[in-house]
């Protein structure tokens, strides 16, 4: 198979962003590449195909989000 181009962490970091702002991936690739942009930092957010493939691969450690209202808080 192909090499792989982008870390876990990378897979990991970017699961963690679609999970905080409940996004699609195909929006979440856009908006990580917006924050790249206005950081001027020299990076691309992995295709969303890719992050949908590794998401089965890579270890998540964090939780999952309650279903629900939050009433405890």
């Amino acid at each position: 198979g192909r090499p792989r181009v982008f870390s876990d962490l990378a897979i990991t970091t970017a699961l963690m962003v679609k999970r905080i702002f409940s996004m699609p991936l195909r929006a979440l690739q856009g908006f990580i590449n917006s924050v790249f942009k206005l950081g001027d930092i020299p990076l691309s957010c992995p295709h969303y195909t890719c992050i949908s493939k590794r998401a089965k691969t890579v270890n998540i450690a964090f939780k999952t989000k309650t279903r629900g209202a939050i009433e405890h808080l």
